[in-house]
């Protein structure tokens, strides 16, 4: 036994069986946009808050805390809407101050046909907030010739772009301290600007080794 810090997983995560079929059209998927047929993108947003968020590094052996990162009080916050090319690994983004919403998320989608321009369909593979699912989301994603295809519910293992957000708290906000939300805003936008410099580690995140939640 050793005494180490649990993981979180989802309650209502779906069956093996249904995490499978998933995995299995997903490479069909990845088998054609690798042939240059289709655009194949994750997408989600994430919301990081204006504060210090610890992680590991290296520290005096056999002493705890002997380093110290300062933390802020403040809980203002930044979305990020991005959706990642599940081959390229290159990633359309919009940062703001608002909340995530169906208009955002139009404004994303737009943002990706305008990236994506000739007639190759893009698909995008998304997860089940509602406002994902929402009529006028759906309709504008049809109209803009890209194709919705929706996770399993509850199955956050299956969507690559999370390995994106993980690396980019990882980089910019583990152990590291923005006095202010300018600069904290800034730090997040840099590494967008100049995400090619992680092109490579970026490529090994986005491998097609899906993590299967198994059943109790």
């Amino acid at each position: 036994m050793s005494y180490k810090k649990t993981k979180l997983i989802p309650g209502n995560r779906q069956s093996v069986e249904v995490q499978e079929a998933f995995v299995k059209e997903y490479d069909k998927l990845k088998e054609s946009a690798e042939k240059g047929e289709i655009h194949l993108l994750f997408f989600d947003p994430t919301h990081q808050v204006h504060n210090t968020i610890n992680g590991t590094c290296w520290q005096t052996k056999g002493k705890r805390g002997t380093v110290i990162v300062p933390s802020n009080t403040g809980r203002k916050r930044i979305s990020v809407l991005g959706a990642v090319n599940a081959i390229t690994g290159s990633c359309t983004t919009i940062i703001t101050e608002n909340n995530c919403d169906k208009d955002m998320v139009i404004a994303t989608f737009n943002e990706i046909k305008k990236e994506y321009s000739d007639d190759k369909e893009i698909v995008i593979i998304l997860d089940n907030a509602p406002y994902n699912h929402s009529y006028k989301t759906i309709e504008e994603a049809s109209l803009l010739g890209i194709r919705l295809i929706f996770l399993p519910t509850y199955s956050p293992n299956l969507n690559l772009i999370e390995r994106l957000w993980k690396f980019l708290k990882k980089i910019v906000l583990k152990n590291k301290y923005y006095k202010t939300f300018l600069e904290f805003k800034k730090a997040i936008e840099t590494f967008f600007e100049n995400i090619q410099i992680y092109s490579h580690n970026i490529l090994k995140l986005l491998n097609s080794k899906f993590e299967i939640l198994k059943e109790e």
